[in-house]
């Protein structure tokens, strides 16, 4: 993260800084820390919320319209499962684009019928933890999500991926996270997020004409799988999955769609994901 800061720090000073994407993609997150034991099972987390606040800064930087930003108890279990997840003041379909981090449910190992969680410790909507696969519906019933980000554990199980997460998409593009087991887990982190939200809008600097990347701008699945195995154990891979109206449509996607790419709803007839594991 140091050397995104001073890269940013370089071009405030420079004054030099290009143009921002402009965009009106509207965007929210969910960042949890605490869990507490004797009510949420434990254990705390020190990095999500700052984690969630830097993907923030990066998207705010590149233009896009932060709707929400619930952090710990004030982000709820109900936010993520269809026929609560409409809430206009936090629910994870109301947006384009939600990230969430904090915790997940690790199996021992997954298997094709195992669940993928989300996990939560809310001051309401209980209860805090969702199964993905059957709880979870984005882009229905006048739902506007397009990218789901997890930054949890184990909430995308290359094991489970055809049995968990083909139902959500209702018109969702694209969803990113981790594969691994209770053995194999994500690490809390600050810069993993943070990082894959500066890949997805990148910086760059134009001095006397010339042009200069610093960051550079990648579409999803690239940026997820360039940042996705930061701070983890062995065996965990990044997981990036698409939708599309058919198969070119949706290894297209996988490969080539920007968050702010514009491109219309797909019909999830067909779907394309890659891994990279650590």
């Amino acid at each position: 993260m140091a050397r995104f800061a001073l890269a940013l720090l370089l071009s405030i000073t420079l004054l030099l800084l290009a143009a921002p994407l402009q965009s009106q993609l509207r965007y929210s997150t969910g960042g949890v820390n605490n869990y507490p034991p004797a009510t949420c099972g434990g254990p705390n987390l020190s990095l999500c919320v700052a984690e969630a606040r830097d993907f923030q800064s990066w998207f705010n930087f590149a233009g896009f319209h932060n709707v929400t930003h619930w952090e710990n108890g004030d982000v709820w279990g109900s936010d993520f499962r269809d026929g609560t997840d409409m809430d206009p003041s936090g629910g994870s379909d109301i947006t384009q684009v939600y990230f969430f981090s904090g915790h997940g449910i690790c199996e021992n190992p997954p298997t094709s019928g195992s669940g993928d969680f989300i996990v939560t410790c809310g001051n309401f909507g209980t209860p805090d933890v969702t199964r993905i696969g059957t709880s979870s519906r984005w882009g229905n019933a006048g739902g506007q999500l397009q990218f789901m980000f997890i930054d949890a554990s184990c909430p995308m199980d290359l094991a489970s991926i055809t049995t968990e997460w083909f139902a959500p998409y209702q018109r969702l593009h694209m969803a990113t996270g981790n594969s691994g087991d209770v053995n194999h887990d994500t690490l809390d982190s600050e810069t993993r997020g943070a990082q894959f939200a500066a890949h997805m809008v990148g910086e760059d600097l134009v001095i006397f004409g010339i042009h200069f990347t610093l960051i550079p701008r990648l579409p999803v699945g690239d940026a997820w799988m360039t940042t996705g195995l930061i701070d983890v154990q062995s065996q965990v891979c990044a997981v990036a999955l698409a939708a599309g109206n058919d198969r070119n449509d949706a290894i297209n996607r996988r490969e080539n769609e920007f968050v702010n790419s514009g491109w219309g709803n797909p019909t999830p007839n067909w779907f394309a994901w890659k891994w990279v594991c650590n």
